[in-house]
């Protein structure tokens, strides 16, 4: 009999094995192609994410500099109607040129004849004879009347050049200024599908592509020669181009392709990994697990025919009860049948299961603690008090052995300890809590409930947390000097702004005088330690009533806030350009000087009550600084 029960055991267990090899053959393939949709949805959403921030960033900076540049053009009308004679000399207009950092000036009458600037070559030339300057010519209908025109080649020699115009104030005409657009297109090449397609790492055997769903056209791949061909070179049709949402294959042989699209504003983003790569680690996996199965199969036949051995059908139903009590949970159940030899050894054999069982419960314990990663794992069980933890649990929730010890006899204390750790949610995560109120620890707790009770994984999340702090940290402030960059400083001065509540308040723009000489002469290096030291005495700004900022280059912004009086404020101001007469530098000439910063101030007022106004009249009064001698402070006054 009990070769025949082992024979048909054999052949359940060799069917049951070829059934969980088909079964896990079946599943580590869709297991590869589920974590390949999600791969490539994750970096095809970060694709999205990327031109979504890449065109933000370029209309932030296309808004910036048009209000820049209007600026610059409208101090160039300025200069003009303070002192016309400046149209008579082209060592001025150059200095002009210089002194707004601008690339071209130029001066037309009410005829729309180019008759003044810094480049002689384009004087005669009539703004009605192209469509370029011709969209100028509006202005001088207009007293007000500006345009910033988007950049395109100049009428004259066909360059590619950014103007931007006003009218004049002292007489019908029109000042125009012209700027090499440098950083608008790199910013623009920044966004170009090819160029962000190569900046995403791609595992070998995969692509990345993008398809014009209007065109039908490649307008990107990570094989360049495939770029601007139809989409039939990669095997899609219009018919099925929206059929690899959750992932599909294309082609045939060697050519077969996993391919998972997604769009994006009228394109078609796309991933595809050949079919040898994608199932490559299945075909190791499955041997592995086979392996594995053989060897399980080997030791359960050979167990069972053990087992058989010492089966006498008159103790068969107390060696069952025995074992129901332990399938229970009882595990401390002893089986004890011993009315004759074979009952006897199979107790032993029983209890050595159980024993093997609790052993093998411990062993995973100890592999779970001994991993080098933060995590405990615990389980509360309804009718049970005691907490069964891994140790490294306790050493991540911060509790001595013998505290740990304690509350884990107590499930209830064990449960308020969790919830006090709970009550202290990370804003913005989900699952992940500061350790204690002062202390600088996460961790992520993650439950779930059956039937017996609760068990939970609890892990040290904290490096993790750390470097996403650091990653928002190096968004909002400028790497070289320390201080909060211009987009946080809008951030935070337009949110004091709009609440209303604002005390006496200004906008000071600072500008470091001859830096450029300084960067010239002594090298970036030396500029760059410039820029810090004048970063360093500004950082006194920040506070509960300012915030200093750097714009560009040799350009900072402080903004004040709730304070009593525009004295107290200008007080602060003659105390930093006390502190700047104070500091002394080393040139690495030898010599010594101090910092010199010209300023202008703009109060707020019923006139100036929005951040762009304010840093607008603040541009002004700082360009009256740098005409009046440097190194002062002026303050805007509506003219």
């Amino acid at each position: 009999m009990q070769k025949i029960i082992v024979r048909y055991i054999a052949m359940v267990v060799a069917a049951a094995l070829l059934l969980i090899f088909g079964l896990n053959w079946l599943l580590q393939g869709k297991n590869a192609e589920t974590d390949m949709v999600k791969n490539a949805n994750l970096k095809l959403e970060q694709i999205s994410r990327t031109l979504d921030n890449n065109t933000l960033e370029l209309e932030n900076l296309k808004e910036s500099l048009s209000e820049d540049y209007l600026t610059r053009a409208y101090a160039f009308a300025y200069i003009i109607e303070q002192n016309p004679d400046v149209l008579n000399s082209q060592t001025e207009l150059q200095r002009i040129t210089e002194l707004l950092n601008v690339d071209e000036l130029h001066v037309i009458d009410e005829n729309g004849i180019l008759f003044a600037g810094n480049i002689p070559l384009y004087f005669g030339m009539d703004f009605h004879s192209t469509e370029q300057t011709s969209e100028f010519l509006s202005i001088l209908d207009d007293p007000n009347g500006s345009l910033v025109q988007e950049i395109r080649p100049n009428g004259y020699e066909q360059k590619v050049f950014q103007y931007i115009g006003v009218a004049r104030q002292d007489e019908k005409g029109i000042v125009q200024i012209g700027m090499a657009p440098t950083r608008m297109l790199e910013a623009q090449k920044r966004n170009e599908l090819s160029y962000i397609l190569a900046k995403i790492p791609m595992d070998t055997g995969g692509t990345l592509f993008a398809i014009d769903k209007e065109t039908k056209k490649i307008l990107a791949h990570s094989d360049d020669s495939l770029q601007g061909k139809d989409m039939k070179a990669l095997g899609f049709t219009e018919k099925n181009l929206n059929d690899f949402e959750h992932g599909r294959f294309l082609g045939k042989g060697n050519n077969k392709k996993f391919y998972v699209l997604k769009e994006y504003e009228g394109i078609m983003l796309g991933l595809g990994k050949e079919e040898k790569v994608l199932y490559e680690e299945r075909n190791r996996q499955s041997l592995m697990v086979s392996v594995y199965l053989i060897v399980s199969c080997l030791m359960v036949i050979i167990l069972i025919n053990l087992l058989l051995k010492r089966v006498i059908v008159d103790g068969i139903y107390k060696i069952m009860g025995e074992i129901t009590r332990i399938t229970e949970g009882n595990l401390n159940t002893v089986v004890k049948v011993d009315s004759n030899p074979e009952f006897k050894n199979l107790s032993s054999g029983i209890n050595q299961m159980v024993q093997g069982i609790l052993e093998a419960s411990g062993k995973v314990s100890k592999i779970i603690d001994g991993v080098d990663m933060q995590i405990g794992v615990f389980e509360i069980e309804n009718d049970k008090q005691e907490v069964m933890a891994t140790a490294k649990l306790g050493e991540i929730m911060g509790w001595t052995p013998e505290e740990a010890k304690e509350i884990y006899a107590d499930k209830d204390r064990f449960a308020k300890a969790l919830d006090n750790v709970m009550g202290r949610p990370l804003e913005g995560e989900d699952g992940i809590y500061q350790l204690t109120a002062s202390g600088k620890r996460w961790v992520k707790i993650q439950m779930a409930s059956e039937l017996r009770g609760q068990y939970g994984v609890v892990t040290d999340v904290t490096e993790e947390v750390l470097d996403k702090k650091k990653i928002q940290h190096e968004r909002d402030y400028d790497s070289l000097t320390g201080l909060c960059n211009i987009d946080t400083l809008k951030r935070e001065a337009e949110n004091i702004l709009e609440s209303g509540d604002v005390g006496c308040a200004a906008m000071v723009m600072l500008d470091l005088d001859n830096f450029k000489g300084v960067n010239d002469q002594y090298g970036h290096d030396f500029g760059d330690e410039y820029l810090r030291r004048c970063a360093m005495l500004l950082k006194v700004f920040n506070g509960a009533k300012g915030i200093a900022a750097r714009r560009s280059g040799d350009e900072f912004c402080i903004f004040f806030h709730h304070h009593e009086s525009r004295p107290e404020i200008m007080n602060r101001m003659e105390e930093f350009y006390i502190s700047l007469r104070e500091e002394v530098l080393l040139f690495p000439d030898g010599t010594r000087g101090t910092l010199s910063i010209s300023a202008g101030v703009a109060w707020y007022d019923e006139t100036l009550k929005s951040y762009g106004t304010l840093l607008k009249a603040a541009d002004y009064a700082l360009y009256d600084a740098k005409n009046s001698g440097k190194g002062i402070i002026k303050q805007y006054t509506l003219l």
